[in-house]
């Protein structure tokens, strides 16, 4: 009764920054928990005015569109712009978010988690106040939240904490209901060394590599009885679920040398106008595509060297205290740098510097020239061109034919996106479409990938006849990677008969290279992400060991040369194991949350449909 009676006096008050706070959060908490957006949905013809079902309940477009308008207004009050691509985006992360939603509000009924008693949401607010209230400024000290102001404010009977007891209210049930569903989850502490060791030791090495497309010399036999010989050897690997062939070309939205000589003007302007006396601050405030210290004039602080790429480096401790440098490129764009002050510490040189970065973005021209790209060949597709031959007459790299697509995985070129899917799944073959898509490459690009529907297949194994392009291309490919792991297995002997890594190289014609540090969860210089290829590493861990060839993930042909192995200080585990083990349980928890949204779904029979009038319902092998 008392912790009510408290309840009742923190509300005599309103504070509108806290209906803010609300707002903000509750619109989080409604499109954040469990939005997987790689969920899956089922086929079916709906009323108009719904954009779908789970089970018998029904998700109106009204409510649909309103949240999606949530999503778009807080974008707005953060000032930060929506592309077509975040736009396709925030459309399917707010269908599978509404889907989730119904289900744990379903689940907050049958295990009686949503009745939430005056005592829980205080000592809730109490123990784990959220993020929103965290970050409001008048609870921050030295840039971080305080926890004696928290409690000061809490017990002031003059403020109104009614929204923010809504906003617990809202997040509370969500709470309960994960940790029912990660109740088994837990850490030993042998999986926690093992963590620590995987994700902190470092290597180095030096490799060969050949490209299967760089081989001139392999050849395939693609007569009839060779393929249909390779096809029978290989035929449980065509069993596929519903399935699609798709040709697909892809337009990355990339700068153009003009979009970088216009960063680089403006860079120039800016530097002319700070030497004529106008403020460094206002140029860094104003201009500068830096979060990180565009708020504080631009200020980096003191920096070292090995803290900041190479080119921005030799710029900041070549010049002088004092001194303005710039435009200074690199792979970020363009900076100009002050430099505050410069000093040395025992043998370390120092560098106090602020910078304004200005990033070289496509103009709204390179955009332009791109979607019309994509809308004329869009065009000349459906008039009846040749889609292989008109994407090769416009000279475009990222192109591919006869791709198979299955129901369940990313669409190759776009990744997860549920138009695309429907398109593949529900339209006529030989329709052709454009998408505005993210391509999450390095670093990550706004495009445009174009999509043709070839044909799609029911459940089983297709005959050869339906896809023999497929097995084709799956014959050349298999002939290019033998012929690319002849190459390197070549170098391979010539370095264990003593010849150096880059002189075994040159010697059959591959390619060279070495990779600096990396660990198991970095990217690699000249070879990427590929797991393959980090597994080998560290599953030899040996320094000055080589390895046998093999084929990467990216399906070139790999040896290397093991130069250095650095592993982790033991000592460091004992100083983070609590923050490690706590990392790998959150991973855990979410993973089983994940996977129990996921059967969910599945049990509640979801029809999405959203795209029911764009693409036509054709029966699969159509």
């Amino acid at each position: 009764m008392a912790q009510s009676a408290v309840l009742g006096s923190l509300r005599k008050r309103m504070k509108a920054i806290f209906w803010f706070t609300a707002i903000v959060f509750i619109a989080l908490v409604i499109f954040g928990w469990g939005a997987d957006i790689t969920g899956r949905s089922g086929g079916g013809q709906l009323d108009s005015n719904i954009a779908g079902t789970v089970g018998d309940y029904e998700i109106s477009y009204l409510a649909y569109r309103n949240a999606i308008q949530s999503e778009y207004e807080q974008a707005y009050r953060e000032e930060r712009p929506i592309t077509e691509a975040e736009a396709e985006i925030i459309s399917d992360r707010t269908w599978f978010t509404l889907v989730n939603r119904h289900i744990a509000e379903e689940h907050f009924k049958s295990k009686a988690i949503g009745e939430l008693t005056p005592t829980e949401i205080l000592e809730s607010l109490r123990r784990d106040p959220p993020d929103a209230v965290k970050n409001l400024p008048a609870f921050q000290q030295n840039g971080a939240f305080s926890e004696q102001l928290f409690q000061e404010y809490l017990g002031n009977p003059q403020v109104d904490w009614l929204p923010v007891e809504m906003l617990v209210r809202n997040r509370l049930p969500y709470d309960k209901l994960r940790q029912l569903v990660n109740a088994t989850a837990f850490v030993t502490n042998a999986e926690a060394i093992a963590e620590f060791e995987f994700r902190n030791t470092q290597a180095a090495v030096s490799f060969i590599s050949m490209d299967p497309f760089s081989v001139e010399n392999f050849s395939v036999d693609t007569s009839a009885a060779s393929v249909e010989a390779y096809y029978n050897e290989h035929i449980e690997d065509y069993r596929r679920a519903e399935s699609a062939l798709i040709n697909y070309i892809k337009l990355a939205v990339e700068p153009t040398p003009n979009d970088t000589n216009m960063a680089k003007t403006l860079a120039e302007s800016l530097i002319v106008r700070i030497e004529a006396g106008e403020e460094f601050e206002f140029f860094a405030e104003n201009y500068s595509d830096d979060p990180g210290s565009k708020a504080n004039g631009g200020r980096l602080g003191w920096i070292q060297k090995g803290q900041m790429v190479a080119e921005f480096e030799e710029a900041a401790f070549s010049a002088d205290s004092g001194e303005l440098v710039g435009p200074v490129l690199t792979q970020f764009g363009y900076h100009i740098i002050r430099i505050e002050g410069k000093d040395t510490v025992g043998e370390v040189e120092r560098a106090d510097v602020s910078h304004i970065l200005l990033m070289i973005d496509p103009s709204a021209d390179t955009e332009d020239s791109i979607a019309s790209l994509a809308k004329n060949f869009v065009a000349a597709i459906e008039g009846g061109a040749s889609f292989l031959e008109l994407a090769g007459n416009l000279k475009i790299d990222s192109m591919a034919v006869n791709v198979p697509v299955k129901n369940d995985d990313p669409i190759p070129g776009i990744g997860y996106l549920e138009r695309a899917r429907a398109m593949i799944f529900k339209s006529a073959p030989g329709s052709v479409e454009e998408f505005a898509v993210r391509y999450r490459e390095r670093p990550v690009l706004e495009g445009i990938t174009v999509v043709q529907l070839v044909k799609r297949f029911a459940d089983g194994i297709p005959e050869l006849n339906d896809i023999r392009a497929e097995v084709i291309a799956d014959m050349e490919k298999s002939a290019r990677e033998r012929a690319a792991l002849a190459v390197v297995t070549k170098a391979k002997s010539l370095v264990d008969f003593g010849t150096p890594f880059e002189a075994a190289a040159k010697e059959v014609g591959a390619s060279f290279d070495t990779t600096g540090l990396f660990s198991m969860n970095s990217w690699v210089n000249g070879v990427g992400p590929d797991p393959i290829f980090k597994g080998r590493v560290f599953g030899i861990g040996r320094e000055g060991a080589v390895s046998a060839p093999f084929l990467g993930d990216d399906g070139k042909a790999y040896i290397f040369k093991i130069e250095k192995i650095i592993p982790p200080n033991p000592q460091d585990f004992q100083n983070m194991a609590v923050s490690v083990k706590n990392e790998i349980l959150w991973g855990y928890r979410q993973d089983i949350y994940d996977r129990w949204f996921s059967h969910q779904r599945d049990m509640a029979v979801v029809v999405d449909n959203r795209f029911a009038e764009e693409f036509a319902v054709e029966e699969v092998g159509k």
